[in-house]
């Protein structure tokens, strides 16, 4: 056990990272440098305003998807949104977001309170979200001849990440979820000595840890890496 805490807790997440930043960079880079098609899909927009403006409805209210199909899009927009709210909620470990809402008139119990109970409605909907999204794709004819098995995998690893930090949040054991993640990642961040953080001892902290950092690592060779793609195609596609 003590070697799988070395691996997961302590070397992964450098390994992660870095596959995840050269990845990440190789992608957009080989995007950039593709030519623009001779013919446009779309009626080119008057100037980059419009078509900077056209790329944004697409990102924010996935507007193609709004006009194709309703119901995948309430189910797509739901998931995307309180994803979105669990990633800023995250960087409350990296940053003094705290201080920062304590300036503001809020007290410590206060924003713990908020942090809990923004927390828990948001891994109880994404939660219903993901089991909704996977079940469509196996439930319509259509979308089901379209899915292959990377896709129902990236479902079943969103959903086990999911479900793991719900457990954290929700379970008996007890985990600090500010003081003591703050205290690893901020030993990480520093190269610092880790191999004995109480946090590894957390064997659902441990499953979570592990379960995110493989999306991490799948992010720039699979389809997720489309909330990176959909700036380059929109552009491309709409340019004069």
């Amino acid at each position: 056990m003590e070697m799988v805490r070395f691996l997961v807790g302590v070397l992964l997440p450098y390994v992660a990272l870095l596959v995840f930043v050269v990845g990440m960079a190789y992608r957009f880079w080989s995007w950039k440098k593709l030519a623009s098609p001779p013919m446009t899909l779309f009626p080119a927009p008057p100037d980059e305003k419009a078509n900077a403006l056209n790329t944004l409805q697409e990102v924010v209210l996935f507007k193609s998807l709004f006009q194709g199909d309703r119901v995948l899009w309430v189910f797509a927009w739901v998931f995307h949104a309180v994803l979105l709210l669990i990633f800023v909620g995250h960087f409350r470990v990296f940053t003094n977001v705290d201080g920062l809402l304590m300036k503001l008139g809020m007290s410590k119990d206060a924003i713990q309170a908020m942090s809990s109970g923004a927390g828990g409605v948001a891994g109880v909907v994404i939660m219903l979200a993901t089991v909704l999204l996977l079940a469509r794709r196996m439930a319509v004819p259509r979308v089901r001849e379209i899915t292959g098995l990377a896709d129902y995998l990236a479902l079943l690893l969103i959903a086990a990440i999911i479900l793991s930090g719900d457990m954290m949040r929700f379970g008996a054991e007890n985990v600090d979820l500010l003081s003591d993640t703050r205290a690893y990642f901020s030993t990480l961040a520093c190269f610092g000595n880790v191999t004995g953080a109480g946090l590894l001892r957390n064997n659902v902290f441990l499953l979570h840890m592990c379960l995110a950092l493989m999306l991490i690592l799948c992010i720039p060779f699979s389809k997720i890496l489309h909330f990176g793609g959909i700036f380059f195609t929109h552009q491309l596609l709409r340019r004069h």
